[in-house]
């Protein structure tokens, strides 16, 4: 004889509550040992990690123009020969002996007694020297003396330049030894373009020349540049092959 079991509501709340624990501790017992049960939580995805903060690229320093003069130079900048590729070093005053001669930290010359020392128009010269004017000319010649970098080829071309096409055509470059030291000689005629502050006078001058020797001393080239009115350089012409024949490593 079967009896019929009614449960009401609240019962069969009572029963699924019993079978569900029942259930959640058969689970836990059927759990490996040290394991856990994960929740059913939403899993929220880590956050991007934080964009690495560029620091802001450096401004490259504005180009230097081929005329700049010490005084156009940021502080602290190392001096520069004008319309040249490399320094120059700070400039060495002429000996205080009677004109006799000079010297920079790598040559020693000496002075041809007719030139006279005078102040250097930039810090970035070694020595300046006035040479007194021919008979006829209208201005007194000048000899500057620098050691700054750069190739001889590329002064040499530098300088032939700063003259008018004809000058260029008839430029004679030579070459000669004096002891251990290699100079290379420039003379050019023509119409002189001023050489932006590194001769005598500004703007162009017809009739003027350039007789001009490069040292290749080891550490930088010494330039020794003079211009002027061409009788003046030409007749200066023996005094500064004197001058090439004193040089002398230091």
């Amino acid at each position: 004889m079967s009896t019929d079991v009614k449960l009401g509501l609240p019962s069969v709340a009572v029963v699924a509550a019993i079978v569900a624990a029942g259930a959640f501790a058969a689970g836990r017992a059927s759990a490996p040992p040290g394991s856990t049960v994960s929740s059913t939580a939403p899993i929220t995805a880590a956050a991007d990690p934080p964009s690495e903060i560029a620091s802001p690229m450096p401004r490259s320093a504005p180009p230097i123009p081929d005329n700049a003069t010490t005084a156009d130079l940021p502080s602290g900048h190392p001096s520069i020969e004008p319309g040249g590729s490399g320094m120059a070093l700070p400039g060495v005053a002429p000996r205080a002996d009677g004109g006799a001669g000079a010297e920079s930290p790598s040559l020693a010359w000496k002075t041809p007694a007719r030139w006279q020392s005078v102040p250097n128009a930039s810090s970035m010269r070694l020595a300046t020297y006035k040479i007194p004017r021919a008979p006829g000319d209208s201005a007194d010649a000048e000899m500057s003396v620098m050691q700054a970098g750069g190739t001889v080829d590329a002064n040499v071309q530098r300088w032939i330049g700063q003259f008018d096409g004809e000058g260029q055509k008839t430029a004679k470059r030579t070459t000669k030894k004096v002891g251990a030291l290699e100079v290379t000689l420039v003379e050019v005629e023509g119409t002189f373009n001023g050489g932006m502050g590194m001769g005598p006078a500004t703007g162009a001058q017809a009739g003027w020349a350039l007789l001009a020797a490069i040292v290749a001393t080891p550490d930088m080239p010494h330039f020794f540049k003079m211009t002027g009115p061409v009788k003046s350089v030409k007749a200066a012409r023996a005094e500064l092959d004197a001058l090439v024949a004193s040089f002398a490593s230091r």
